[in-house]
């Protein structure tokens, strides 16, 4: 676990508050992702499937996203620690699929429902 108080060292300082940053952009678009969500699902409440789908795939692509913030956060601040940066390769490629996956499904909505 990282302790709440550590020398500042070189950059300590500076990294650690990049990755406050960094994390706090992730959630920021987690919470866009849940509210444009959120609007899609009010949007289709009248009975409108698609829209209710596209709704709880925008909600859980979102929820997503902060689960991945929280676990690179933690695990970049850890590593820090012990003067080293673990370079991210595999999440970012898991978010970027699954964007391009709401983004493919979206357009279809868009273009073949309405």
């Amino acid at each position: 676990m990282v302790r709440d108080i550590v020398e500042n060292r070189d950059s300590t300082a500076r990294d650690h508050l990049a990755n406050e940053r960094t994390f706090l952009a992730w959630v920021r678009t987690a919470l866009g992702l849940v509210g444009l969500g959120v609007l899609l699902e009010r949007l289709g409440a009248g009975g409108e499937g698609i829209a209710v789908a596209a709704g709880v795939g925008f909600i859980s692509f979102g929820g997503i996203c902060l689960i991945y913030a929280v676990t690179r956060y933690l695990w970049v601040a850890k590593n820090l620690e012990k003067g080293m940066f673990p370079v991210a390769i595999r999440g970012p490629i898991a978010i970027a699929f699954g964007a391009l996956l709401v983004a493919a499904g979206s357009m279809l909505y868009v273009l073949l429902l309405h």
